[in-house]
């Protein structure tokens, strides 16, 4: 069993997907303590280093030093693994120029033979330690230096290290570095000239903004609506083929497309009309931003995204948003003041919803005026969400997978773990809240009943010290536990000899008021929810008659066994909505929050939309296209690609390759590159397409809008 703990903690995954193979409940005791403690820290490490708090990463992987030795004894062939510790963390010691610590890592692997061949890790951090100090050195000396001259200030015959720590150097907020053509000019963190909107370049056009939003309000209190949990037993049930696997599919059209690219036409087109002009070298000034590397397509307008803060126009924001109209014109530009973790379009374009990792909602018009801004961590629905399934503060963007907003941007919509609340735009009051089922095959064990019984009188006395009255419900029962217990926890009342005796009657008056056996519990859990899994089940034949049935099950966390949820949007009229989860159910609401129907695609879903009478559902691998409870059409997709709807049809944008399709999923016409395609558009001369140097326009290709 720690077999598979080990092969996961020491790779790197992004803590947001469900996990369908938890611990085994039977196996506690196989590992000793210092074993799990070196994989709960492996997990910390890699937190902390997402969240960029590297002085945090660093003590975890100091902590973790000092269990290597029974690590070493205890783990066959340790020094195969990959540790967070020793091969990750040195890089941000470096990057801190915390020497102690290297020397700690250094001294720690001497001393056990069993990982001497990890010592390698300790020389490089001194390596970098010493290229961090010479790095800082000469950003000091020469703000705005471009760091591809740091290579030969530095005398170095090979510069790949110094872009790796110069990334490494931004994230812990060292140095600030601008996009400066294909390079970077690099500043102290401090240090950075503010540029004002009347020094942006002569050739980017269009309406700009300064950098600015609204400041995100506090919520008052209320308390949540219970969310309504789908019975998909009692929905229509629409299936559908299921997506092959992608790793099959892309490895299927790798080996087909494979070509000789000196013989490769730079772009080559099929379809009737389509034929593309003699292409044309662009200009530096003409060159798509490589810093706009999301794109959010709609029928009026497409958002361009730089997540990083690279564009050199708006070289003090973290992030920033740009807007093209349906005829391919810049409409505007604006620096945002938040990063940008997880974002989506409404169906017309007119709005744009965004999730910063610290946990804030921002949304924004096509015109580019910040619509709101609210902490996600003040709706009461998520409050009680992270509760339930114990979700730290830090973990808010991990767990939220989707944010939508609808067509009249009078309602928003976001989904954390396997719950999706709608809430009004303007009074951010929630008008309905919904919780998928588990996942197929899991089954629920709660906590075992408490043989705890009081009299009325006692039950009264519960009562008055959990300052409640009748009537009452468990729910509030376990909100106001919770609230006391952080109140009266003796950690918290050093100083009050009775703190012990008192948090002991509230735990056992919560015991009397709901029937929960609170032995085995911490301080802060309520019940313990777990799901089980059957995966054999088998008969042995005893000789001289009977049978003995054994079963191997498989236990998981609530959160775990959960089907997430994936993919949400609004419907492009009304007000209705989809969800979609990992399981590969795409449930329809109404305006009030009721399932309608449910498709099952079988396969993880991506993106949803609804237009002019059709639902798209796009998986890794392919696109359902449908009308109401029908299938009109299904398109194979390659290298993830991405969704363009219009007003006469859709268009799938691969890495290479671009093609439109009618509404019913006839192909109209490709266009296929020899270099990555960075914009394609629908102008009033035909398709134009732009790779990183190139441009070709395709006038015989149909137009995507209405004229």
């Amino acid at each position: 069993m720690f077999d598979s703990l080990k092969r996961l903690f020491t790779s790197a995954p992004e803590s947001e997907a469900p996990i369908t193979n938890d611990r085994d409940a039977g196996g506690e005791d196989e590992n000793s303590e210092s074993v799990r403690r070196y994989f709960e820290l492996s997990i910390a490490i890699e937190q902390h280093k997402s969240d960029g708090n590297f002085a945090a990463a660093i003590s975890a992987a100091r902590q973790t030093y000092r269990l290597l030795p029974a690590f070493a004894r205890e783990t066959p062939d340790a020094a195969m693994l990959r540790s967070h510790a020793v091969h990750t963390v040195p890089t941000l010691m470096a990057v801190v120029e915390d020497r102690d610590a290297i020397g700690d890592l250094r001294r720690t692997l001497e001393q056990i033979p069993e990982l001497r061949d990890w010592l390698e890790c300790a020389d490089a951090a001194e390596n970098d330690l010493r290229l961090v100090q010479a790095i800082m050195k000469e950003v000091a000396s020469a703000p705005g230096l471009i760091q591809t001259t740091l290579k030969s200030r530095l005398g170095l015959a090979e510069g790949h290290r110094i872009g790796q720590l110069a990334s490494w150097l931004e994230k812990g907020k060292r140095i600030r570095r601008v996009r400066k053509g294909s390079s970077y000019q690099m500043y102290p963190y401090d240090g950075l000239p503010v540029t004002s909107p009347t020094e942006h370049p002569a050739n980017d056009s269009g309406p700009s903004t300064d950098i600015r939003s609204l400041q995100p309000r506090t919520r008052p209190n209320r308390k949540p609506i219970p969310p309504r949990e789908i019975d998909l037993s009692k929905v229509p049930l629409v299936r559908l083929p299921m997506a092959p696997p992608s790793w099959e599919e892309r490895g299927r059209h790798a080996e087909s497309g494979v070509a000789d690219r000196a013989e490769t036409p730079r772009f080559r087109t099929d379809g009737a009309g389509w034929e593309a002009l003699s292409p044309e070298k662009l200009a530096s000034s003409e060159r798509p931003d490589p810093a706009f590397r999301d794109a959010y397509h709609t029928s009026g307008s497409t958002f361009w995204v730089d997540p990083k803060g690279k564009t050199e126009r708006f070289n003090t924001a973290p992030s920033v948003l740009r807007v093209i109209d349906s005829s391919g014109k810049l409409a505007g530009d604006r620096g945002l003041s938040h990063d940008i973790y997880r974002g989506d379009v409404n169906a017309d374009g007119s709005a744009i919803l965004f999730l910063s990792r610290d946990g804030v909602l921002h949304a924004y018009s096509n015109d580019l005026s910040p619509l709101f801004a609210e902490w996600l961590a003040d709706v009461p629905e998520y409050s009680a969400q992270a509760d339930r399934l114990g979700i730290p503060a830090r973990e808010i963007k991990n767990h939220t997978r989707c944010v939508a907003i609808s067509t009249d941007r009078r309602r928003y919509l976001v989904t954390v773990v396997d719950e999706a609340y709608c809430l009004d735009a303007a009074s951010h009051r929630p008008l309905w809240a919904i919780r998928t089922p588990i996942q197929e095959g899991w089954t629920r064990v709660a906590s075992q009943r408490s043989a705890l019984v009081g009299t009325d009188a006692e039950i009264s006395e519960a009562l008055r010290l959990m300052e409640l009255q009748l009537p009452v419900s468990p729910e509030e029962v376990t909100q106001q536990y919770r609230k006391l217990a952080m109140r009266w926890h003796p950690d918290r009342n050093s100083g009050d000899a009775s703190a012990t005796a008192r948090f002991q009657a509230l735990r056992h008056a919560f015991e009397l008021l709901t029937g929960i056996d609170m032995r085995g519990l911490s301080a802060g859990q309520t019940e313990t929810i777990t799901y089980q899994r059957v995966l054999h089940e088998s008969a042995v034949h005893i000789p001289g008659g009977g049978t003995i049935g054994i079963s191997f099950s498989l236990g998981a966390s609530e959160k775990s066994a959960a089907d997430w949820i994936y993919a949400a949007n609004f419907a492009s009229t009304g007000t209705g909505a989809y969800l979609a989860t990992y399981s590969g159910k795409v449930i329809q609401l109404s305006d009030e929050g009721a399932p309608v129907r449910v498709y099952d695609i079988g396969s993880v879903p991506r993106h949803i939309a609804e237009a002019g009478g059709h639902l798209y559902l796009l998986t890794d691998t392919r696109l359902h296209v449908l009308e109401g409870d029908r299938l009109a059409a299904l398109v194979d997709v390659f290298d993830q690609g991405d969704l363009i709807i219009g007003d006469t049809g859709f268009g799938l944008l691969d890495s290479k390759s671009f093609s439109w399709f009618s509404p019913t999923g006839s192909r109209l016409g490709v266009i296929r590159s020899r270099d990555p395609i960075r914009r394609v558009m629908s102008t009033p001369q035909g398709l134009l397409v732009e790779t990183r140097q190139h441009r070709v326009r395709v006038p015989g290709a149909q137009s995507w809008w209405r004229s």
